[in-house]
């Protein structure tokens, strides 16, 4: 498991963690996206997100996996008006 974790400075401020694990095919290898990874974003004491997300092959999960929490935390931190720690390059 990779677990990243990060501060959101704002009104109030929490700390957040994206957890990426348990990359694994999952489907057929005809299927376009055969392999699945595990994405867990955690945001306070909130589970925003907690689901299995596709790809081709086990590196376009992972990369697919980091551009959604990348997304994710970038617009949740500017819909509340607040930062992150690290920053997140867009």
């Amino acid at each position: 498991m990779i677990e990243l974790k990060y501060r959101f400075h704002g009104d109030a401020s929490r700390d957040v963690a994206v957890r990426l694990s348990d990359v694994r095919p999952a489907r057929d290898a005809d299927d376009p996206a055969p392999w699945d990874i595990g994405v867990t974003i955690v945001w306070g004491a909130e589970i925003a997100f907690d689901r299995p997300l596709a790809g081709a092959d086990p590196l376009h999960a992972v990369e697919l996996a980091a551009q959604f929490a990348s997304k994710y935390l970038r617009g949740r931190a500017e819909d509340e008006g607040g930062t992150l720690e690290p920053p997140i390059v867009p």
